[in-house]
């Protein structure tokens, strides 16, 4: 070949290398685009860099490049002037980056034709053997996967980069699929089918380029959220990233000279992939084909056959069984095979015991019956037939079906439970991209990922957490330069952890930043009324209750406003939506050495346990994580102050007193205190006492929702089934004292 040919085609090597460069910013535009909000104004100016990065590229098509760079500069001003992008913008990027991909795969495939019409033109050996047959030719091209022409460097770098992005793709459909709502995660799987596509295209490995292309296009259905990952969909998505797989091992095999076979299933997996529902493939069902594995891949695994022996045998046109052809072409011993069908029928076994698909929806309605079941026994137990003593037979049959029933409701409940894991890699990202944003060095710490939720509460959390991790990041941890000059390490640590406690779920986020400012807390909450100065004053008031004022709506410390935080929204949005789901919240924090924020949660929405109280006649629960203690109080301890109301001293402390029976305007209570019960109870750190007629007893409650027209019921937060049939409402303490105070 004449050298200004191999100049040739070393500029068009030169601009593939290039093009893959492009393909990688343009993947990651279109990964950033799937997730971004309209109002993320520091994710939209990351999309501006990468589109910035895009029209500098030499190798984007010119009929982009205008328009890459004219809405590059509308994001631009959109991100200076604070105003979210339309949505009909963002639509119109999307196509923008797509028809830009096109151009670049064109233009690839272009260049590629380009080369081999160099090499035919000039280098043309003379056959030395007869032309092959035809039968020949076609089971050739059958097994070949590597063109001729193809550039070995190019090649192994291909190997090495799919290799990393499968692996990244698989253990983010594995993420997926404990929490189908991680966008992030899509856009991880979608990226790499993405670029594998298009770098296997351009070295013409049509295969793997088809395999990529068919897994892209059904995973856009997942991303588009036309159909649910779950099911068959989660098998079929993983089984074509088994299929690559074996295609890039395949293809390393194949560069060392060993020839190629097409892989069993590749046609059947092409087919199911381009409509998974004529195959009976949906989010309901498992997926039916290729489960178990086959007797050749299980010779082969046991070291009893060897690969391409199996391959041949497999291929040959006898219409036998597969075990009798490797029998008879002598790969495998008849004993062998013997002993490799029993494990895979072994095997077939395992798989069909190992999990079945249930609906989600399926699942919800059997722990509602579940629950009904629950209120049902205890109707019966706690019936006055049963109590009696003359029943000594029933009453153990009763209490050995209560232990029945209490396992088959913990089973239940536990079956909603999903790991945090998928939340906390959000967080690491989020994390990722505010420090940088920030300019300060941020080390994520995360402990607990695998401590278990109730699913219904994952997505709630995620909105307190974001907005915790953002003031820690932008108002907590120093700068690198501050920090080194007050001797600590310029980059701040930041921990998320996350652990069951007391029947509770608790998350923390502790930072090792400046702390919270006491002084600058109060001068605030004076200058925005939410405290008077004799309050101020008041020697009595704790840590605790200066950190709390931090949750008061609009309240902001912050000197300066910026992309990340500072504008006073937030903190009591994370004080509405833990409270939403009957949890507390707790500050620590101390100047110089950090802040710690404490979330307690229930395991669970559907049960809680609770206090049963009377009333006059009436039944309340009161949570038992709100209870402090009990008392009956003596005469010197309660008394009347002024602008407060009915007081009852406990160990030192001045408590607020509430009668239920006033608040709720219930007839036939006891009126006075000293005959009745004082419940403790504590919401945000302060304790508060509610006087009640009696202690029922401590029970676990299913809990039933009041409906939209009674949602807003202050100081009421569910209602429950009681024993006697009767509806008891469940107490939220936090509203309750809300509700007393106005009263008052």
């Amino acid at each position: 070949m004449s050298d200004k040919h191999k100049n040739n085609i070393s500029r068009q090597s030169s601009s593939g290398n290039k093009r893959v460069d492009l393909n990688v910013s343009l993947n990651d535009a279109a990964a950033l685009l799937i997730q971004l909000e309209p109002n993320d104004f520091s994710e939209l100016a990351r999309l501006q860099e990468i589109l910035n990065t895009i029209a500098g590229d030499r190798s984007c098509p010119e009929s982009s490049r205008e328009k890459i760079i004219r809405v590059a500069q509308k994001i631009e001003a959109s991100v200076s002037d604070f105003i979210p992008m339309e949505s009909d913008m963002m639509a119109d990027i999307g196509h923008l980056i797509e028809d830009t991909m096109n151009s670049v795969e064109e233009d690839g495939k272009t260049d590629h034709a380009s080369v081999a019409a160099v090499q035919k033109q000039n280098d043309q050996p003379l056959p030395e053997t007869e032309p092959e047959s035809a039968n020949e030719s076609s089971e050739q091209s059958e097994i070949a996967l590597i063109p001729t022409d193809a550039d070995p460097d190019l090649l192994s770098a291909f190997i090495t980069e799919s290799a990393e992005l499968i692996t990244n793709a698989e253990e983010a459909l594995l993420s997926l699929e404990t929490d189908p709502d991680d966008m992030e995660a899509v856009s991880t799987v979608f990226r790499a089918f993405h670029t594998v596509k298009g770098t296997s295209a351009f070295l013409e490995l049509s295969l793997i380029s088809e395999m990529a292309h068919r897994s892209e296009s059904f995973l856009s259905r997942i991303r588009d959220r036309e159909i649910h990952y779950a099911g068959g969909y989660t098998d079929l998505a993983l089984r074509s990233i088994d299929m690559l797989k074996e295609l890039i091992q395949s293809l390393t095999e194949a560069m060392k000279g060993k020839p190629f076979f097409r892989p069993r299933g590749y046609d059947e997996l092409m087919r199911f992939l381009a409509d998974p529902e004529q195959a009976g493939i949906s989010a309901e069902t498992a997926e039916p084909p290729a489960v178990i594995p086959r007797i050749g891949d299980i010779l082969v695994a046991q070291g009893k056959a060897e690969r391409q022996k199996v391959e041949e045998a497999a291929a040959s046109e006898a219409k036998k069984p597969i075990g009798e052809k490797i029998v008879s072409s002598k790969t495998a011993s008849l004993i062998d095979v013997a002993k490799g069908l029993r494990t895979q029928q072994r095997m077939g076994q395992q798989v069909i015991e190992s999990s079945v698909r249930v609906p989600i929806e399926r699942l919800d309605r059997f722990i509602d019956t579940v629950g009904e079941l629950v209120v049902a026994h205890s109707m019966v137990a706690q019936d006055e037939v049963v109590g009696q003593g003359e029943h000594h037979e029933l009453f153990k049959k009763v209490a050995h079906t209560t232990k029945i029933v209490r396992e088959l409701q913990n089973m239940s409940m536990s079956m909603r439970m999903i790991p945090l894991r998928g939340t906390f890699r959000k967080i690491t990202r989020l994390v990722r991209d505010l420090a940088r944003k920030a300019g300060k060095n941020v080390t994520l710490i995360t402990e607990g990922e695998d401590t278990e939720i109730d699913r219904n509460m994952v997505d709630i959390i995620n909105d307190p957490l974001v907005h915790m991790v953002r003031n820690a990041v932008d108002h907590g941890i120093e700068p690198p330069e501050v920090r080194e000059k007050i001797g600590k390490h310029p980059s701040g640590v930041l921990k998320l952890s996350a652990r069951h406690s007391a029947g509770n779920v608790v998350v923390e986020i502790k930072d090792d930043g400046r702390g919270l400012n006491r002084e600058a807390i109060l001068a605030k909450a004076l200058e925005n009324e939410l405290i008077s100065e004799a309050v101020v004053r008041d020697s009595t008031l704790g840590d605790q209750d200066v950190f709390s004022l931090i949750f008061e709506p609009g309240f902001s410390t912050a000197k300066f406003v910026s992309e990340i935080s500072g504008r006073g929204v937030g903190m009591d949005v994370v004080k509405k939506n833990i409270e939403a789901l009957r949890g507390q919240i707790e500050i620590q924090s101390a100047p110089g050495e950090g802040s710690l924020f404490k979330m307690s949660l229930p395991l669970t929405l559907a049960i809680i346990d609770g206090m049963v109280v009377r009333v006059g006649s009436e039944k309340y629960v009161v949570p038992t994580v709100s209870i402090v203690r009990s008392v009956r109080p003596d005469p010197k301890d309660l008394s009347t102050v002024l602008s407060k109301g009915e007081t009852l001293t406990l160990q030192g402390k001045l408590i607020p007193l509430f009668r239920l029976a006033r608040l709720f305007g219930v007839e036939g209570a006891e009126d006075d205190p000293t005959r009745a019960i004082v419940m403790v109870v504590e919401d945000s750190g302060k304790q508060t006492g509610l006087l009640v007629d009696e202690l029922i007893g401590s029970q676990q409650i299913v809990i039933k929702t009041l409906g939209e027209t009674m949602r807003n019921i202050p100081g009421i937060s569910g209602s429950a089934i009681m024993p006697n049939g009767r509806v008891g409402l469940i107490l939220d303490i936090g509203g309750l004292v809300k509700l007393a105070n106005s009263v008052n």
